[in-house]
């Protein structure tokens, strides 16, 4: 049991803002557009799970703002950074969406709106994802429109978050589809009918868990994810070659 705790952290210009309360922590990624992600987005997240993997909270929920829980990578800054910019970017998100799928303590993931490309990743790399039950927002992998490879360990966490009938629409094809859509695929495990109740149904879901050993529930995640994120490094480091010469991702495969 955790004694109840409040706390809540937005530094000035912060897009991301980190709460606690009564044993659960809540990472709020808010920047007024698309949540993009850039590399000082991806070490101000890193702190906030710090902050949660530091402290007694028993889980984490990772929310967006209206409208986005995340594009993903900024794909309209990368093509202007300098080659050690741009690795060092895309190392960092790798990093990221291991650190989140392999996270200590549950993730649950609440969106209420559009979850693109590596927004997509973020929300995959929860344990428990929900969705809003509308037509407006889409949720999918984008990369093989956009022409950028889905190398590194991101594709191990898309192999293991979308059940392996639907690798072929979402990771091969890039089809976007909405929140009820990938709740009939089993992607999204809830939908939520109000924009008002999503956060307060990922906090009951969250306390439904509070009883979880952490050190059993660390090693059990461990041993059911870890090797699907490495083999996709694997995998990518083999590829490295048959990479797309121009393409801003080439050589990410951490």
């Amino acid at each position: 049991m955790h004694a109840a705790k409040e706390m809540g952290v937005k530094m000035a210009g912060s897009v991301i803002s980190y709460d606690e309360q009564s044993g659960i922590a809540t990472i709020r990624l808010d920047d007024g557009k698309a949540n993009a992600m850039q590399l000082a987005w991806c070490s101000e997240f890193n702190a906030a799970l710090d902050r949660a993997e530091q402290s007694d909270v028993a889980s984490l929920i990772v929310t967006g703002r209206p409208g986005f829980f995340s594009g993903g990578l900024d794909l309209k800054l990368l093509p202007t950074l300098a080659g050690s910019e741009v690795r060092a970017t895309t190392d960092l998100f790798m990093e990221t969406m291991k650190r989140v799928f392999l996270f200590p303590k549950p993730v649950i993931a609440a969106s209420s709106g559009h979850a693109i490309a590596g927004g997509m990743m973020l929300f995959l790399a929860a344990d428990w994802r929900l969705a809003l039950d509308d037509d407006r927002h889409r949720y999918g992998l984008n990369e093989a429109t956009t022409g950028v490879p889905m190398l590194g360990g991101t594709v191990g966490i898309c192999q293991y978050s979308i059940p392996p009938a639907h690798h072929t629409e979402f990771i091969l094809h890039g089809r976007l589809l909405s929140g009820r859509q990938c709740f009939e695929r089993q992607v999204v495990q809830e939908l939520v009918s109000a924009p008002g109740d999503l956060e307060g149904r990922a906090r009951a879901r969250c306390k439904e868990l509070k009883d979880l050993e952490p050190g059993a529930y660390r090693t059990n995640k461990l041993i059911l994810r870890r090797e699907a994120f490495e083999q996709g490094v694997r995998i990518a480091q083999s590829l490295m070659s048959e990479a797309p010469k121009k393409n801003v991702f080439k050589g990410m495969s951490r």
